[in-house]
């Protein structure tokens, strides 16, 4: 057959020749596990058409266990891994992990098994790679050569917090050495980096994610690492005293569902949720709280078990009923897995036709439901459910007051390092002395004023790019291209991609039309450069000839619609590059869709994707939006095209706008299989953003939720009819609000001057907001950003609002929540709140209550959640 050198393969030319030596290391990589894995590489390298990466590695000095390091890499990585960086790459990375497993004390001791899934494998989650681990081994392993593995593993967590800290963004996760450079990052980010720190140095890590809360709106993801035979959990770049201790610890105990991946081949203790041909997916729930099997028997009208349906186990989280596990019964009818004591929602269908849903409960012991498909029209118009969460629960104490206060020490001098780290990025000054130099005025010096202190740690290059720009006249075209990325891109951007962009021959007209020049078009693709291999395809394309917008569009979706939709081996949904997408042939949506959107803005035909519908749009001759209904992961084409249409009356609603994905998401039954997906407009929108919006499927619902103080859920399913108005309403539960415990209002604290006050002289009398915080801890900070979004716009609060910390509060967490009266808790507060409220000691912070003058509380919350100001909200309305 005719097989395509991936681009990989150039750099490995230029290693030197030699021969290869040694004999297989039983220890890493027995013969059962090599065999299977050169059997899988055979397959894969036989399925993409390609010559193995592998047949080079003659040409280099490598030793047998290298060469097996390689195999086994190369047997199971994604695709895009394997087209997009070079063997020369992943060797270095090889030999980085090999000569930690020579070199640490632990090394020897961690077994190949837990090698191979959790050190050997760069790639964590959707990061981008990069030289991390070949980098930072020499400064890491000095840092902890002499520990025992325990201490090794809180050590390189300080080092971590030293570095970055909490801050929220985009879904698309930074290379550890942008989020280092940048001192920042998400969750995602925080665990990514940790586990790429820990791996560096060859201890077995993880990143292990709730992918839902069950108690409250989000996710949230965190570390395991393997320490002297067992796995033990910690807060990414979040120190605590100990192992096995982290902020998150109450919330998880009402999660439903945990689970990580493991590299390869995998076969371990942990039950597996899915595999494929690049990692195996693992529940790791029991590993932290009690959970029970929940078994559903799928049965057909005639009461018979039907084989192969497909059953995925749905959490309410953003309004929708996301898939925590999908499972395909078998020829019992049966569908298995292990989930936290809570609701779920189960959803049933074979093919496009027969479904069944119903909510379940899972309880000690484990639950079993049966479900019956039916068609899809005959599914209830209207469905009403209350989904209750797995209970609050008070987590073990694990260290000492004295630890706890050498830990806050520690914590204040890695902020200090951290800090004066930050302190060297552009500030708004900088920025308009850059704006002076270059001569930027009007839109230019608006532009570049809010831009350049974005760029954080990254801002010498992009200095340097507007620099180089302005030199050759184009200093407004750079500026047009920088604001037409994330906030994100100008973290880590590649240059080189934009300066490529403005060397094409683009008119002044075509500057006007971000979706002619932008080079971004998802939301997570590395933008590569790569717009001299655009140019030359769609030169081979188009020719030289002069083509309409629709002629150019129709030439070069026919070309990529030959490419081969596959995803098998990029089971993440990564996306590839799209040169190599090109090259290769085939490649998953993701990757398929990059390519062809800049193909089309290459060919300067205005392109873009359209999240809501997951189709790409573009813009005729006469200006006009069309739709290519191509690319849509093998669904069938749309059959209806749907304005929405909303309506909604306040009346006795507690909500006063709603918006989307925080108290309601339209979504639809796949026609491919049934299922339930959700149309992806914009977050957090109001309702009256989405008017008008297409809805290309024709079998639509409106799910509403409104969550309760406890995390429970009250939801509404309501099926839409193409055309017409769909009112939104939401469920309530009279009573839910009451009077729940009590607490003195006349308690003492020390204002920000260190003047003893009692709340009731600072909130006067009537209700009040009580919130006991944290500095430098993530939930603190999400409750205060939250409660920030019900001030009115001179920051005043509906409410009086007293926000203490335990030491005076750092400029930054003051910042969150001005509006409120700041102090210094002296006097425990938070012993005598749990003593009124009948809680258990230590309350889990933040803790949040309402409370009035007479000592009655109606409202208490305590721990991570999101949508607070909502909640209070809702208190307020009905106080």
């Amino acid at each position: 057959m005719n097989r395509l050198t991936p681009l990989t393969l150039l750099l490995a030319l230029t290693l030197f020749a030699t021969s290869c030596g040694g004999g297989r290391s039983e220890l890493l990589f027995p013969s059962d596990v090599m065999t299977r894995a050169e059997k899988a590489l055979e397959t894969k390298i036989d399925t993409l058409g390609i010559v193995s990466p592998t047949d080079s590695l003659r040409f280099v000095d490598v030793t047998a266990e290298e060469r097996d390091a390689m195999t086994y890499l190369y047997a199971y990585m994604s695709l895009p891994d394997l087209m997009d960086h070079s063997i020369a790459y992943h060797l270095d990375n090889v030999r980085v992990s090999l000569r930690a497993r020579e070199e640490m004390p632990w090394g020897k001791k961690v077994p190949g098994t837990l090698f191979r899934a959790f050190v050997l494998p760069k790639r964590v989650n959707n990061e981008v790679l990069d030289d991390f681990r070949t980098t930072y081994y020499d400064e890491l392993s000095a840092l902890v050569d002499t520990m025992t593995m325990e201490q090794a593993v809180l050590a390189l967590n300080r080092w971590a917090h030293k570095h970055i800290t909490y801050q929220p963004s985009d879904g698309r996760t930074s290379s550890p050495i942008a989020t280092l450079r940048n001192a920042l990052g998400r969750c995602g980010e925080q665990s990514t980096f940790v586990v790429a720190v820990l791996r560096t140095v060859g201890i077995p890590a993880r990143q292990v994610y709730t992918p839902r809360w069950a108690h409250t709106d989000d996710n949230h993801a965190w570390v395991e690492a393997w320490v002297d035979g067992k796995w033990h959990y910690l807060g990414a770049s979040e120190p605590a005293p100990v192992l096995d201790n982290a902020w998150f610890d109450a919330p998880v105990m009402r999660a439903m569902m945990l689970h990580t991946t493991a590299f390869g081949d995998y076969d371990g203790d942990e039950e597996v949720l899915s595999k494929n041909d690049c990692f195996t997916e693992l529940n790791v729930t029991p590993n932290y709280i009690r959970t029970a099997p929940m078994t559903v028997r799928v049965l057909d009208g005639a009461g018979k078990p039907v084989e192969g349906a497909t059953v995925t186990y749905r959490i309410y989280n953003y309004a929708e009923l996301y898939p925590l596990v999908t499972r395909t019964t078998d020829d019992r009818g049966e569908a298995v897995t292990n989930l936290g004591l809570g609701d779920v929602v189960i959803f049933a269908s074979k093919g496009k036709d027969l479904v069944a849903m119903e909510m379940m409960t899972n309880k000690e012991g484990g639950s079993t439901l049966e479900l019956t498909l039916r068609p899809l029209d005959t599914i209830p118009a209207e469905q009403h459910l209350r989904l209750t969460p797995p209970v609050e629960q008070t987590p073990e104490i694990r260290y000492t007051e004295a630890q706890a206060a050498e830990n806050a020490r520690l914590l204040a001098e890695e902020d200090a390092v951290r800090e004066a780290y930050t302190s060297t990025f552009p500030t708004a000054e900088q920025a308009a002395s850059l704006a002076d130099e270059l001569s930027a005025t009007g839109e230019d010096r608006t532009l570049l004023l809010d831009l350049f202190p974005k760029s954080r740690g990254y801002h010498a290059t992009i200095e340097s790019f507007l620099r180089h720009a302005a030199e050759s006249g184009r200093l407004h075209h750079a500026l047009l291209l920088l604001s037409s990325l994330t906030e994100k891109d100008l973290h880590d951007v590649s240059i080189t991609a934009l300066e490529q962009v403005l060397d094409r021959d683009l008119t002044d007209a075509d500057w006007q039309e971000p979706m002619i020049y932008c080079p971004r078009v998802l939301d997570r693709e590395p933008i590569a450069p790569q717009q001299p291999e655009l140019d030359l395809i769609c030169e081979q394309i188009l020719g030289s000839e002069e083509l309409s917008r629709e002629e150019r569009v129709t030439r070069i979706l026919e070309r990529v619609g030959q490419l081969a939709y596959d995803k098998q081996y990029n089971p993440l949904n990564l996306p590839m590059t799209p040169a190599s997408t090109w090259i290769l042939r085939r490649g998953n949506q993701r990757s398929l869709t990059v390519l062809l959107i800049r193909l089309l803005r290459t060919a300067k035909v205005p392109a873009w994707f359209d999240f809501g519908n997951s189709v790409v749009r573009y813009r005729d001759d006469e200006g006009r939006e069309r739709v290519i209904p191509y690319l849509k992961e093998e669904k069938e084409s749309a059959a209806a095209d749907c304005p929405l249409q909303l309506t909604y009356e306040q009346g006795t609603n507690t909500v006063r706008t709603p918006h989307y994905t925080s108290h309601f998401t339209i979504g639809y039954f796949d026609p491919a299989d049934g299922q339930m997906c959700t149309y992806y407009f914009d977050d957090m929108v109001p309702y009256t953003d989405l008017q008008g919006k297409s809805l290309l499927y024709p079998d639509n619902f409106l799910l509403a939720g409104s969550r309760l103080a406890d995390g429970t859920v009250l939801a509404s399913i309501r099926r839409m009819s193409c055309g017409e108005p769909m009112a939104i309403d939401f469920d309530r539960e009279e009573g839910a609000l009451a009077v729940i415990g009590n607490f003195d209002s006349e308690s003492l604290y020390e204002d920000l001057s260190g003047e003893e006050r009692s709340l009731l002289s600072t909130t006067g009398r009537g209700y009040y907001l009580l919130v006991l915080a944290r500095d430098a801890h993530e939930p603190s900070d999400h409750i205060l950003r939250d409660l920030g979004a019900i001030a009115d716009r001179s920051g005043k609060l509906p409410i009086p609002t007293v926000v203490l910390t335990r030491q005076k509060p750092s400029e930054a967490l003051h910042s969150l929540l001005p509006g409120a009266a700041w102090g210094v808790d002296t006097q425990g507060l938070d012993k005598a709140l749990a003593e009124g409220l009948e809680r258990s000691l230590p309350l889990d912070y933040p803790v949040v209550i309402v409370a009035d003058t007479f000592n009655r509380v109606v409202y208490f919350h305590q721990g991570y959640t999101i949508g607070i100001g909502e909640q209070i909200a809702d208190v307020l309305s009905r106080l």
